[in-house]
């Protein structure tokens, strides 16, 4: 029998919460988590790829094959097992079963999992996570962006060679077909 005295802590009355590991199937996920995950990773892997790139560069032909390697080890397998296993927890985090993850296939209804609420409390696939930080938020929001932005700007730059290409005048007539 212990009592309390001024020199012990004090009970320790907090709820317990679910340690985050991404690369576990079982546990939940949140949505903002969830998309934080997934864009950094893919970000990650362009960038791996990025730099392997200009380290290869001096190799060769060798080189171009251990990037073409690397790039479908990251790009065909690192990646989708990873963004499965994200949407897997996801489901989990909503009281699905994971074989839900199965509409990560279907091009439009896969962003569901990142609007879709999950229970505020417990169920049967865990805990719920603590709030996420701020700084996770913001990932989730500025990551989006950036990657969108980066995609409409390549396209609009397209788009104006595009259109300069058709404005100007043809280098070479063409002549017709005599069989």
């Amino acid at each position: 029998m212990t009592s309390y005295t001024p020199y012990m802590p004090p009970p320790d009355n907090t709820p317990p919460v679910e340690r985050i590991r991404p690369f576990s199937l079982a546990g939940r996920l949140d949505r903002w988590r969830y998309v934080a995950f997934a864009l950094c990773a893919i970000v990650a892997v362009m960038l791996i790829l990025f730099i392997a790139g200009f380290a290869l560069l001096y190799l060769g032909s060798l080189g171009r094959m251990l990037y073409i390697g690397a790039s479908v080890v990251l790009c065909y397998a690192f990646l989708p097992i990873f963004l499965t296993i994200l949407t897997i927890k996801r489901c989990h985090d909503f009281n699905m079963g994971g074989w839900l993850a199965v509409l990560l296939l279907v091009p439009v209804v896969n962003l569901a999992f990142c609007f879709i609420p999950g229970t505020k409390e417990e169920n049967k696939y865990g805990l719920p996570l603590p709030v996420p930080s701020a700084g996770t938020r913001a990932i989730a929001i500025i990551l989006p962006i950036l990657l969108i932005g980066g995609f409409l700007a390549t396209g609009a730059s397209q788009l104006s060679d595009s259109s300069n290409a058709t404005s100007s005048p043809a280098s070479t007539t063409l002549q017709s077909y005599q069989p």
